[in-house]
């Protein structure tokens, strides 16, 4: 059996780093993800050499992991990494399933450049941007944009670059996210196109559940609280209900456009997500009830980029966004996650990430501005953010 011949070569229980490395080398996108709240970790690899974008729509797919760029573009259309081989990690001990699409020829190539020690091929530094925007001017600017009646709210980012130590380890770097975050969807995914990723986002976009029980969520309003234990303590301004409010009237609006009102809705409450709380509203609907079997899909389309990390109206704040913010966000909040993945979709929100290449990070995070907000704490909520990954360096 196929699956026998990477057991014997031990591919998957030798040294990760060393795996990782091999697949960024050899150019093989992967993806390895553990949902939160479990114990079960995943690795995924795609034997294709190049990224695709199938005209599916998302019911259509089955075991794979999905990635989009934060892009308006509407529809949007997800890079698709195929399951050709998964590891499940239950307790360490790797369980291996190949799709029957695979090869033997291709099993064997892999186990030879797994075992190979080239160091081709590797992220290099020389395609990093310098990012000289004042953060705190930009927020200004946007208050203004906002008080002149055009906008009602601009989520902003930034990111910071950091070099990374000479004995730094990606399986390391994982391990501690894993632990440090369990509240989180914990992900590392490289692909030739957007390079090599890592992150912890606390925001889900879509869930399906079963096949049957679409799930969303509106999460926003931010404090930085590390020692706190009883989340009902939290209290929250006026500035941060009322941002977290405008991403669930923005959900509710989605649902309203495809005349969708048998949903439940749950909240606002506190939430944890690392040293950080938020607030968040979640929404629940059965598909097989409202006869809607393609909601995914549907709902996809509407939501994304979410208000969350665009702003209301959505024409005004993305617009705002292109012509001000004055670098690509790439994959920073775009979406990504398993798909029809034992009969679940996951896709979260790409928050609380960094990009690795050869010697460097960065690090992105970003603030909703309204017409309350303060420039400075803005941008002190922006570091906040950026210390969930920060630590980990």
């Amino acid at each position: 059996m196929k699956e026998k011949l990477l057991e014997e070569v031990g591919i998957f229980t030798s040294d990760l780093d060393h795996i990782y490395k091999q697949l960024i080398n050899h150019q093989y996108a992967f993806a390895t993800w553990r949902l939160p709240n479990t114990d079960i970790s995943y690795l995924l690899i795609d034997l294709k050499t190049e990224s695709t974008s199938p005209n599916t729509s998302l019911e259509e797919l089955h075991d794979c992991f999905v990635i989009n760029p934060y892009k308006t573009n509407h529809p949007p259309k997800p890079h698709v990494l195929a399951g050709d081989i998964i590891v499940s990690y239950i307790n360490n001990a790797p369980e291996i399933s190949i799709s029957p699409k695979v090869s033997a020829e291709d099993i064997e190539q892999l186990s030879l450049n797994m075992a190979s020690r080239t160091d081709a091929g590797e992220s290099t530094d020389d395609s990093l941007e310098t990012y000289t925007h004042d953060f705190s001017e930009l927020v200004s600017q946007a208050i203004e944009e906002i008080k002149s009646g055009s906008v009602n709210k601009i989520v902003l980012s930034r990111y910071e670059e950091f070099t990374l130590k000479p004995n730094f380890s990606l399986n390391k770097c994982f391990s501690e996210l894993l632990s440090s975050y369990p509240n989180a969807f914990c992900y590392m995914c490289y692909t030739q196109e957007y390079g090599l990723w890592v992150g912890a986002s606390p925001e889900r976009l879509i869930t399906i559940e079963n096949r049957r029980y679409f799930k969303t969520e509106s999460l926003a309003g931010t404090q930085y609280l590390p020692d706190i234990e009883n989340l009902s303590d939290v209290a929250w301004t006026q500035k941060e209900i009322e941002e977290q409010a405008m991403v669930s009237r923005y959900i509710i609006g989605c649902l309203k456009k495809i005349r969708l009102r048998e949903f439940e809705e749950s909240g606002p409450k506190t939430v944890r997500a690392g040293k950080l709380v938020h607030l968040k509203t979640e929404y629940k609907v059965d598909m097989v009830e409202t006869n809607m079997p393609d909601l995914g899909s549907i709902m996809l389309e509407l939501l994304h980029p979410t208000s969350a990390v665009c702003g209301t109206p959505f024409e005004s704040a993305s617009q705002f966004i292109e012509k001000h913010e004055n670098y690509e966000r790439s994959l920073y909040a775009g979406f990504l996650g398993p798909v029809n993945f034992n009969d679940s979709t996951n896709l979260f929100v790409n928050l609380r990430c960094m990009q690795l290449f050869d010697s460097k990070a960065r690090l992105y995070a970003g603030a909703g501005i309204t017409e309350d907000s303060n420039p400075a704490k803005e941008y002190q909520e922006t570091v906040n953010k950026m210390r969930t990954l920060r630590d980990l360096l």
